[in-house]
């Protein structure tokens, strides 16, 4: 889901602008392990635990909520997904595995998935998980008088839309608890992404009895919910910067579960975070593109290319960027490179589309989705064509001069990027004057959300699952997310087609989405900046600690050694 995301200390495959947005983080299936794990784990049956299993571990930004219907922002969710469980979770390399399904079936036509869960589940507090709870769940996520920021991932689920639009009770939403551990969903379109989705904190379960019990307050502290994974939270008081979670006695599978502690602080400054590390206070910190290069040597240190994109929306209900002359001219002077190497320095790559590399490939070849793609002269430099676009985009305009007003938030690096863009503009392009407005990223979350007080907008997103359905769909007409208002007849045409006509046919989908993008790059919707990278140093003595897509660190398996 959205993330906008923070450059400085986070993962840039992380928050970019919190995914408060969200779109944040939601799912963690383009999972890479964090160092120490894979080839560099001990081998099974071989691991020299250390006595005291507790792993220290910083988060980029406090905890805004414990409920998994509410969560948006990198950190509740990474939060929840270490003391909920859903469906389904990916592994350490990324496959996704069931976790309380003990048992699924899908239907020939796609279109209905039982699961069974597994026997004698609990939450913490003693009360059965069961096929009910995911129920309740899923239509309190579902319902429009919880106001939750993720309801939209329901749609393919039967009557989830008439519901979300107020047209139908919540109680006619495809789910039902056949019994206590059967639990089937009944789709209006195949959804071949279905049970990754059953990893995001929306459609875990959740226990009615507590949520009623606490009403408004659920989820506002560690002490007003319940959980039902391998950890439980402890000392969150709705607004402290630290907390620990603690191993989970009552999760059905605690004997994989080999922490018995995590701490967790919130620090967001990298300086900071990097002396923490060094003293030992921290086994794991995000780096600064300043700070990978000067500890790029460390034998403790790690890189690696995220899924994570950074783009700029242009606001389409300013006439002068709907103009497409004006909009390839702004593209065509941005040099990748010289963001990704000088004004990043972190790891970052020059992108080759709107969908990063390496998410998918072509069924049939096994070609990169990005290889397909590719649309020429849509991310890359060419000043001399730029001019001629920008000189004919203001004839038509019948204006010789243009005031565009970036905005970005005050975070990070993102700054640094928009000065880049600012300078590039106006130094190439004739009568363009960019102005650079740095808000608090708050204010320029309603800004983005409410499509004013803007031109152009710096923001990201990084999947919250490993499908193509998750990064296109954000420049569909009506998207939430889709902050520009860009809005295509043909992009909306082979989107729908790729999760309706052609939902079931995993080439004829894939080729919808490469027509979509080319579509999206050949009209210059969005004006794509970067690919993102993690860099980090992480104490080799914890092993299997998963990095996940939204920024946020799996711990079910994870372990110290001596």
């Amino acid at each position: 889901m959205w993330r906008v995301f923070f450059y400085l200390i986070t993962k840039k495959g992380a928050d970019f602008m919190n995914k408060k947005w969200k779109v944040s983080v939601l799912f963690l299936i383009a999972a890479t392990v964090l160092a120490g794990c894979g080839s560099k784990s001990a081998s099974a049956g071989t691991h020299d635990y250390a006595t005291k299993q507790t792993y220290n571990l910083m988060a980029n930004t406090e905890v805004e909520t414990m409920d998994p219907s509410l969560a948006d922002d990198s950190t509740s969710l990474a939060q929840l997904e270490n003391t909920n469980e859903g469906l389904y979770h990916p592994n350490k390399t990324g496959k996704l595995m069931p976790e309380a399904a003990s048992k699924t079936i899908v239907s020939k036509d796609g279109m209905t998935y039982t699961f069974t869960i597994h026997k004698g589940m609990k939450w913490s507090n003693g009360d059965p998980v069961t096929a009910q709870n995911f129920v309740y769940g899923w239509r309190r996520s579902v319902n429009p008088t919880t106001k939750a920021p993720n309801a939209f991932l329901f749609a393919p689920i039967k009557n989830a839309n008439a519901i979300m639009n107020g047209k139908k009770s919540v109680k006619t939403l495809g789910v039902k608890a056949v019994n206590k551990t059967t639990f089937k969903v009944t789709l209006a379109k195949p959804a071949p992404y279905l049970k990754q989705m059953t990893a995001l904190p929306a459609f875990f379960p959740q226990d009615k009895k507590v949520v009623e019990k606490y009403g408004k307050s659920y989820g506002t502290s560690s002490d007003k919910t319940v959980y039902n994974g391998p950890f439980v939270q402890k000392g969150w008081t709705g607004s402290n910067l630290t907390w620990k979670l603690k191993k989970n006695t009552n999760y059905w599978d605690k004997k994989t579960v080999h922490l018995t502690t995590v701490n967790m602080q919130v620090v967001q400054n990298s300086s900071t975070a990097l002396n923490l590390y060094q003293v030992k206070k921290l086994d794991d910190i995000s780096l600064s593109g300043e700070q990978a290069t000067q500890e790029k040597n460390n034998k403790d240190f790690y890189s690696s290319t995220a899924n994570s994109m950074t783009y700029a929306v242009y606001n389409f209900k300013n006439k002068a960027m709907q103009n497409i002359n004006i909009r390839k001219a702004i593209s065509l002077v941005l040099n990748r490179k010289q963001v990704t190497s000088k004004v990043l320095a972190d790891g970052s790559i020059t992108p080759k589309g709107f969908v990063p590399a390496k998410l998918t490939e072509n069924p049939k070849t096994g070609a990169d989705f990005t290889t397909d793609a590719a649309v020429a002269n849509s991310v890359t430099q060419n000043k001399t064509l730029a001019k001629k676009y920008w000189a004919k985009g203001m004839k038509q305009l019948g204006k010789t001069k243009l005031t565009i007003n970036l905005m970005c938030w005050d975070e990070g690096s993102n700054s640094q990027v928009a000065e880049y863009m600012q300078s590039e503009i106006n130094q190439t392009l004739k009568g363009a004057d960019v102005k650079e407005s740095t808000l608090p990223k708050k204010s320029a979350i309603t800004k983005m959300s409410s499509h004013t007080g803007f031109d152009m907008a710096l923001t990201g997103w990084s999947p919250d699952f490993l499908d193509l359905m998750d990064v296109l769909q954000l420049e569909q007409t009506g998207n939430p997310y889709n902050f520009g208002s860009f809005s295509n007849k043909t992009f909306d045409k082979y989107m729908k087609a790729a999760i309706t006509t052609d939902a079931t046919n995993s080439q004829a989908r894939y080729d919808d989405y490469v027509k979509a993008e080319k579509v999206l790059m050949k009209q210059q919707g969005v004006a794509v900046i970067d690919q993102g990278a993690s860099t980090y140093l992480h104490n080799p003595k914890v092993k299997d600690a998963v990095s996940t897509t939204d920024g946020g660190t799996y711990l079910k398996k994870a372990y110290v050694v001596k």
